[in-house]
């Protein structure tokens, strides 16, 4: 790889590494699985998980990518090649760029929801803004046209940047995307602090009641750790190919675990002062919290109209910039066969997602009721990629790095201390390895 492929500074491939582990997970996912997972015990759990099996398996995959140069694809081969060890690992690559290609097609329907929504402004006076926001919810869903309208264009959006290049698409992209993202995740968990029910947020999530704690807290919290820092599907790995040459992966990786963590706990803040100040909001209410009952507890608020758009903006901007990173895996490897340009190949790439996503978009009207498994197409592939196809590329990530590849390339890679370089390996060996052996146990059985 030539240098023009490689970030110059150290402060794009963190804000790029940053995007692609914050998105819709932290934004929308984490505060309901808070809220469906006993609260503050949930966060304990989660924290311990996101250190002690996302940090080591995201250094791995930065460590993979960084010295093979290359696409998640190649890196791997190459260095199986390079340690005469078995070339079926490059599979590895393909499971994580395949991975992010299927999140991609029904993770672009719901960023596309949340692009519409900014511009979902409730009429004023409303007898009942709760009735309206759920008729609301109800027509646009139901409705294929408008589904796919917005689909296809966080899709242009999306192919648009990644098409302009590594250096001019991805890194002036995330260059000016993550900045907004952080003002905006801020500005509104501010808003929220002083017009919504902080006191109750802050007990919420966090004082400790070590008595919610079960087994379904802490499979729940592992896999939620796993999802949100975007490890298995290729991304990371595939930045880690564009990372500065001096950059250090220890010190780097803890930045953007930190970064990951408090865009999560301030999307906590930033929505639970509003669900706790409402009385008719469930805190477990679930994925319909962000499209159907925030709207309608920004409504009540003061300048609740312009800060619902914010909200939004903020959480439109996540998805985007993970998508980017979901699109790249794919695109770089096949950049690099040479015979076709990478404009020509996101042209391609976009339009079998976008194909691919109707599925996903049908399965909330005119495909509802075709099930397999008891599943939609659109829970199918979540439960697909998710429960299956993540956990099994960060576990063969860790077996990879932590016991297949010479222990003096990680050792020379990581320039870590004696003591650090233990703890990375026990880690990575046991604890992580073992960790998603259960998530696998628990969601099979």
């Amino acid at each position: 790889m030539g240098n023009e492929k490689v970030w110059q500074g150290n402060t794009t491939f963190i804000l790029a590494a940053a995007g692609s582990a914050v998105g819709l997970g932290n934004i929308w996912k984490f505060p309901y699985m808070v809220g469906s997972n006993g609260g503050s015990a949930f966060v304990i759990i989660y924290l311990i998980c996101i250190f002690a099996i996302g940090l080591p398996v995201m250094v791995s995959e930065v460590l993979i990518g960084k010295y093979g140069r290359k696409s998640p694809i190649n890196s791997l081969k190459n260095l199986s090649s390079e340690f005469n060890l078995n070339a079926n690992w490059k599979y590895l690559g393909i499971l994580g760029a395949l991975s992010g290609v299927l999140i991609l097609s029904y993770y672009s329907v719901f960023a596309g929801m949340s692009f519409s929504y900014i511009f979902n402004i409730f009429p004023s006076n409303l007898s009942d803004p709760s009735n309206y926001s759920s008729n609301y919810f109800k027509e646009f869903s139901s409705s294929p046209l408008s589904l796919i309208f917005w689909h296809s264009l966080f899709i242009i959006i999306t192919c648009f940047i990644v098409g302009l290049g590594v250096v001019k698409g991805i890194g002036r992209s995330v260059n000016l995307l993550m900045p907004f993202l952080f003002i905006f995740i801020i500005l509104v968990s501010i808003y929220s602090s002083f017009t919504g029910d902080i006191k109750s947020t802050l007990k919420f999530l966090f004082s400790p009641d070590f008595s919610a704690i079960s087994p379904q807290v802490v499979i729940s919290a592992m896999g939620q750790a796993f999802f949100s820092l975007s490890i298995g599907m290729g991304a990371i790995m595939a930045y880690g190919a564009y990372m500065p040459e001096k950059q250090l992966i220890g010190k780097t990786v803890i930045t953007i675990i930190f970064l990951d963590t408090f865009v999560a706990l301030a999307a906590g803040i930033a929505i639970f002062p509003i669900v706790f100040s409402n009385p008719s909001i469930e805190v477990s209410a679930g994925p319909g919290l962000i499209f159907e009952t925030l709207p309608v507890a920004f409504y009540s608020l003061p300048f609740g109209s312009f800060f619902s758009i914010i909200f939004f903006i903020l959480v439109s901007i996540a998805a985007l910039s993970s998508a980017i990173s979901l699109l790249e895996p794919f695109t770089a490897w096949m950049e690099e066969k040479g015979f076709i340009n990478r404009k020509f190949i996101v042209v391609i790439l976009g339009i079998l997602i976008w194909f691919l996503g109707l599925a996903s978009i049908f399965s909330f009207n005119v495909w509802s009721d075709i099930k397999l498994f008891n599943l939609n197409f659109l829970e199918l592939l979540d439960y697909l990629t998710n429960n299956i196809m993540l956990p099994l590329g960060g576990f063969f990530v860790a077996l990879f790095v932590g016991w297949i590849l010479p222990n003096n390339l990680i050792n020379q890679s990581l320039a870590f201390g004696k003591f650090r370089l233990k703890l990375f390996y026990f880690f990575l060996k046991y604890i992580s390895t073992s960790s998603i052996i259960l998530i696998f146990l628990y969601s099979a059985f």
